[in-house]
C-alpha cells in the first residue's frame, strides 16, 4: 500500500475494483486495527465532514485509512483543500467505478491522486481469470466448457465466481464440463431469454420444455417466462414478415424488424418453418390467451400457478 496522499479507484470492472477495495481494507485492519479504518458515503457527507475525517491522526497506530465511496458534491479547489489537510499518517482513497469525468472534482482527482483503474476484461483475460479461480478452488475447466458457461450465465464476474465455485464442488474431481453446467448453472437476466428462445427458435422443443421445468423447479416466476414467450412470438412474427418481403440477410432483418441481431439468428429456423396460416394461428392464440389471463379467463397467483404454467407449455408446443 503506497503512501500517496490521495488514491482514486475507478473503472467499469466493478468486480476487480471491489476485490481490491476489500483487499486494502482487510490488509489495513489486520496491521493497524479496525478502529483506524473509516468509511464515508460521499452522498451523505459535505466538505467539512471529509476534512474532519482526513485530518484526524491515527489511534495508537502508525496509519489511518479513510475510504470515501463516491465523489462528493464539491469543486476542483475543494479536492486540493482535502489533499492539503490530510494528516501525514492518513491514507485517503476515493472509490467510484463510473465517475462523471466532466466534474471538476473528478478532473482534480485524476490530476493529483494516484490512480488505480480497473477496465473490463477482454474475452481472453476473462477466461484466464476463470481458469485461475477454478484452479485455486482445486478444480479445472477447459475453454469449451467455459464458453458454455458464459452462454448460460453471462460474463458478470460476481455471478461467474459463484457459479464456478459451485460447479467445482459438484463436478467429479472438480473437473467442470458442459454436462455439469447444463445440470447446475443458473441462467440470469437476459441469458434466460436467450437460452429459452434459442431452443425454441431452433426447434429444440423437448429441450425447451425441460428448460422450462428446470427453471420452475428453481423458483422462476412462470409469469416472467410467459412474458418472454409473448415477446418471442412477436419477434418471430417480425422476422417472418421480413422474410416474406424478400429480406434474407440477418443484419438487414434485424434492422427492418427493429430487434437484436442475435435474436434474429436464434429465431430464423422457426420463422422459416412457418407459413402464413401457422403464424396467424400462433399470434391469435397468444393474444387471446394473454387477454384471458389479464381479464380473469385464466387465473394466476403465487399459490395457483397451474394455468399459467400450462399456457407457457402450450406456447412452446405450438412452435413445434
Amino acid at each position: 500500500m503506497a503512501d500517496s496522499v490521495l488514491h482514486f479507484f475507478t473503472g467499469e470492472n466493478d468486480y476487480a475494483l471491489e476485490k481490491e477495495v476489500q483487499r486494502w481494507k482487510q490488509a489495513f485492519c489486520l496491521k493497524h486495527g479496525s478502529e483506524n479504518f473509516l468509511f464515508i458515503d460521499a452522498r451523505e457527507s459535505n466538505l467539512s465532514d471529509i476534512l474532519d475525517a482526513v485530518s484526524a491522526m491515527p489511534f495508537i497506530a502508525e496509519k489511518r485509512l479513510v475510504l470515501i465511496r463516491g465523489i462528493p458534491k464539491i469543486d476542483k479547489e475543494d479536492i486540493k483543500t482535502i489533499a492539503d489537510n490530510v494528516h501525514p499518517q492518513v491514507i485517503v482513497a476515493f472509490v467510484e467505478s463510473k465517475p462523471d469525468k466532466r466534474l471538476g472534482a473528478v478532473k482534480a482527482l485524476t490530476d493529483i491522486a494516484e490512480m488505480k483503474e480497473f477496465p473490463a476484461l477482454s474475452p481472453g483475460e476473462l477466461a484466464s481469470w476463470a481458469a485461475a479461480l477454478v484452479q485455486a478452488e482445486g478444480g479445472s475447466i477447459d475453454q469449451k466448457s467455459f464458453a458454455a458457461l458464459l452462454q448460460v450465465v453471462g460474463n458478470d464476474q460476481w455471478t461467474l465466481e459463484s457459479e464456478l465455485k459451485k460447479l467445482v464442488l459438484f463436478a467429479p474431481a472438480g473437473r467442470i464440463e458442459a454436462e455439469h453446467i447444463d445440470i447446475l448453472a443458473v441462467p440470469s437476466g437476459e441469458q434466460v431469454v436467450w437460452k429459452l428462445t434459442d431452443m425454441i427458435g431452433n426447434k429444440r422443443i423437448d429441450d425447451a420444455l425441460k428448460f422450462l421445468a428446470n427453471r420452475l423447479e428453481r423458483g422462476e416466476d412462470p409469469y416472467g417466462i410467459w412474458v418472454i414467450l409473448l415477446n418471442m412470438i412477436k419477434n418471430v412474427t417480425l422476422v417472418w414478415a421480413a422474410l416474406q418481403e424478400g429480406i434474407r440477410d440477418d443484419k438487414s432483418i434485424a434492422s427492418a424488424a427493429g430487434i437484436h441481431f442475435f435474436a434474429v439468428r436464434g429465431l430464423l429456423p422457426l420463422a422459416k418453418s412457418l407459413d402464413a396460416l401457422r403464424i396467424r394461428q400462433l399470434v391469435n392464440w397468444a393474444t387471446d390467451a394473454d387477454l384471458a389471463l389479464k381479464t380473469g379467463g385464466y387465473h394466476y397467483t403465487a399459490e395457483k400457478q397451474g394455468e399459467i404454467i400450462a399456457l407457457t407449455e402450450r406456447a412452446i408446443l405450438l412452435c413445434r
